[in-house]
């Protein structure tokens, strides 16, 4: 997979669609990643969220249609906006000054130019990993259904952060169990999450399922597979799992001869101790075939 042309292909195609509904879905397809992976991927390699890139180039853009004398109401609608309160209020926490002093000639304003991606020189540091295969297996947890086929993420991306929220919030204390006998993580998934390459797949937060399932909880099946297993270490949260991430599919997938398993889920596995530490190491597990 050439990265570079991809990334590209991914930036031409926002361009396209400033005045349009954006495929998150679509922009992932042209990487081969799911939609999860590839919104983590472009966080790290930008400095920001896909919806922050376009909210900044569409308000960008903005600023030349109202110097063009374009009625506000007009360029609020054609850069997605529902009414005229929304597009201001959006414009001035960008620019700091309102849609109509825009036109004005001494006026201060922002522009965010048109992303690309160049080549830069990676790999310098080591990428552990180790090859494992697995028997089909459960997790019992938090299972998220999804979001429709049809949807396809337009206009908006996953966010997983309000899913480990509420996982943490009302899950990890019943499976944690105070960590005596009764603990329900274990090796050598102990926390362990999957997320679906599918757009409507499922996303699963739990442990290892052992015959004992909490009430209120769901059970998940992780098919058998082979995966590349990568140890990174802590902390853990952004932007170092979005880094991780990055640096298995930019670095190791280009050169290995594998190919991402699109039927089987990746998991993030995160063992017990501190997950703030720098001596903490946490997995990505990646389904892969030749």
């Amino acid at each position: 997979m050439d990265w570079l042309e991809s990334m590209n292909r991914v930036a031409g195609y926002m361009e396209e669609h400033l005045t349009e509904r954006v495929s998150y879905g679509a922009m992932a397809r042209m990487t081969g990643c799911s939609v999860y992976e590839f919104s983590r991927l472009f966080s790290f390699m930008t400095g920001m969220s896909l919806s922050e890139y376009i909210r900044r180039r569409r308000l960008s853009q903005a600023v030349f249609d109202l110097q063009a004398g374009d009625r506000v109401v007009d360029v609020g609608l054609k850069y997605g906006y529902d009414s005229p309160t929304a597009f201001a209020r959006a414009f001035r926490e960008l620019h700091g000054v309102s849609p109509t002093e825009a036109r004005k000639p001494e006026t201060r304003l922002k522009t965010y130019p048109p992303i690309s991606f160049q080549f830069t020189i990676q790999g310098v540091s080591a990428l552990e990993f180790r090859m494992e295969r697995t028997e089909a297996f459960q997790i019992v947890g938090l299972v998220d259904k999804g979001e429709p086929a049809d949807r396809d993420y337009m206009d908006s991306e996953p966010a997983l952060g309000p899913l480990w929220r509420r996982f943490m919030a009302e899950y990890d204390p019943r499976l944690y169990n105070g960590g005596g006998a009764e603990n329900l993580y274990c090796p050598p998934f102990w926390q362990v999450a999957a997320y679906s390459f599918a757009l409507d797949g499922e996303t699963a937060i739990g442990a290892a399922y052992k015959g004992i399932c909490p009430p209120g909880m769901e059970l998940y099946t992780v098919p058998a597979a082979e995966w590349v297993v990568f140890s990174f270490p802590g902390p853990t949260g952004s932007p170092h799992v979005p880094k991780a991430y990055a640096r298995v599919l930019t670095e190791w997938f280009p050169q290995s001869g594998y190919q991402r398993d699109q039927d089987t889920p990746n998991l993030e596995v995160y063992p017990a101790g501190d997950p703030l530490s720098p001596e903490y190491m946490w997995e990505i597990w990646m389904p892969v075939k030749k």
